[in-house]
């Protein structure tokens, strides 16, 4: 496809930064399951632009978001609909956002129950993993930070680096992103694990 979108101008201060663009960007990708790759190749521009726009160091121009918000399935209402400040202090059950696709990592079987609203700035990342009989997920992204988890219900069999542990409900785990992590529901039975972890990278 060619790249004739005109590159996105510089962030100014002021209104642009208070609605959140590239937060916004950034989180319906993550819902939709597209990789920055396939944005940028769904509306004709460069990947690194995407990355620009999504960390606020640029603005995309009006038609080009209003090509962004297409791409991603979504319309200029419902992408600026959600209040990415809202601080999200209650969530009740059965209403908060679940993905299905992860799209940094490999998986199957998995949806992921957010517990922590969406935000810029937002150090602490929580979700409900929720594993199919023989889902699992690799995490072949290493970061600096810390991973907590509970398993409430059925079982995991988690892997760090090359040692593998089988958790059962009530067991938890903790350890840090720097290591290579990988699980997988060994059972017959759908099994759910709270996981905390810092800072927030989905």
């Amino acid at each position: 496809m060619t790249k004739n979108t005109k590159p996105p101008k510089e962030a100014p201060n002021g209104t642009s930064r208070d609605l959140q663009i590239g937060a916004r960007v950034r989180h319906a990708r993550i819902l939709a399951g597209i990789r920055m790759r396939e944005l940028a190749e769904k509306i004709g521009c460069a990947e690194s632009s995407i990355s620009k726009i999504e960390s606020g160091r640029v603005v995309p121009s009006v038609p080009m978001l209003q090509r962004i918000v297409e791409a991603l399935g979504r319309d200029l209402s419902s992408f600026f609909g959600a209040d990415l400040t809202a601080p999200g202090i209650i969530q009740r059950a059965g209403q908060r956002v679940v993905t299905k696709t992860d799209p940094i990592r490999d998986g199957k079987g998995i949806s992921y129950e957010r517990m922590v609203s969406f935000g810029h700035g937002n150090l602490l990342e929580a979700n409900i993993h929720v594993v199919e009989p023989g889902g699992g997920r690799v995490d072949r992204v290493t970061h600096q930070g810390e991973t907590l988890g509970y398993v409430i219900e059925g079982s995991i069999e988690l892997t760090i680096e090359e040692t593998p542990y089988l958790l059962t409900a009530g067991d938890s785990f903790s350890y840090k992103n720097h290591l290579t992590s990988r699980y997988r529901n060994p059972g017959a039975t759908t099994a759910r694990v709270l996981w905390v972890n810092t800072p927030q990278v989905h």
